[in-house]
């Protein structure tokens, strides 16, 4: 019967191989790397010589079925491993297994490194519910977005993941939306130059700006949100239609054109107050019949 096994490999550090990995890759028929070459290093280092075929995040979707396809026909058992850590998650392999399975195909995990739990284990934060988000968007509008959305969502601990040359645009937006966080910054993993710094996020970003090895290695952060304060709730003024707002402010003793120029600059778009303003000398004109 066919079997696919989830392989996970070394973050790093070669010691970290199981028993049970290096068994798995000797006894395969097949090898889906998500690069080939990465792969046949850590083969290599191991005296293993297995086929391999290449499942990456570029190719995976027209690549998985073809690999059900021959380990259906001829019987094979696969084992998928990526770069590094453990496939799917934040890596690729999710597409291949779902395929897998929709197949009848089973599907063997054969467990070891993930960035995501080692940074975990190192945090001290209270790590019975935290939330994993891989990469955020590399647009800072749309990265400051999605850390608001994360505070909203209420768990206490996420981890994320970034790249060495942009870990410092990374904290220092969790410093502005979010400057009560606290941060545990893992680079390089269990490797030889391993760096790990833990405190507020203003703090560790400035010890990062010192360090001249900053944009070495690959980053996983851990934050902890469990210390910030409530979100202020909304002002009433909120949900008030701008028809509404439009007569607050005449109320208050404004001229109608002063009151549609402070609509304006509270960023109320031109033609909502136009429409406003319509409205309210409809209104005055029925009154006034």
């Amino acid at each position: 019967m066919p079997v696919l096994y989830v392989v996970a490999t070394p973050i790093g550090n070669l010691n970290d191989m199981s028993p049970r990995v290096r068994q798995t890759l000797e006894s395969c028929d097949l090898i889906a790397a998500e690069d080939t070459r990465v792969t046949m290093k850590l083969t290599q280092v191991l005296g293993i010589h297995k086929p391999m075929i290449s499942c990456h995040r570029h190719n995976e979707d027209g690549r998985k079925n073809e690999i059900v396809e021959r380990m259906l026909a001829e019987n094979l058992s696969v084992a998928l491993t990526c770069d590094a850590g453990t496939p799917g998650i934040s890596d690729p392999g999710e597409g291949l297994v779902a395929a897998a399975w929709e197949a009848g195909i089973s599907v063997v995990p054969v467990s070891g490194p993930s960035a995501v739990v080692t940074a975990l284990s190192v945090s001290g934060f209270d790590t019975r519910e935290f939330a994993f988000y891989g990469f955020l968007p590399r647009e800072g509008r749309d990265m400051d977005e999605k850390l608001r959305q994360i505070r909203a969502r209420g768990i206490s601990v996420v981890v994320l993941y970034e790249s060495p040359h942009r870990a410092r645009e990374l904290l220092r937006h969790i410093d502005s939306v979010l400057p009560e966080a606290q941060v545990c910054v893992c680079c390089d993993l269990t490797k030889k130059f391993e760096r790990i710094d833990r405190g507020p996020v203003a703090s560790v970003l400035a010890r990062l700006n010192e360090n001249p090895n900053a944009e070495k290695g690959e980053y996983c952060i851990v934050m902890d949100l469990s210390q910030l304060p409530a979100e202020e709730k909304p002002s009433e003024e909120t949900d008030v239609t701008p028809e509404q707002r439009l007569a607050m402010l005449l109320c208050g003793g404004m001229t109608l054109d002063e009151a549609c120029a402070k609509l304006k600059e509270e960023g109320v778009r031109r033609n909502e107050i136009y429409r406003a303003k319509l409205k309210l000398i409809s209104i005055a004109e029925e009154i006034t019949r």
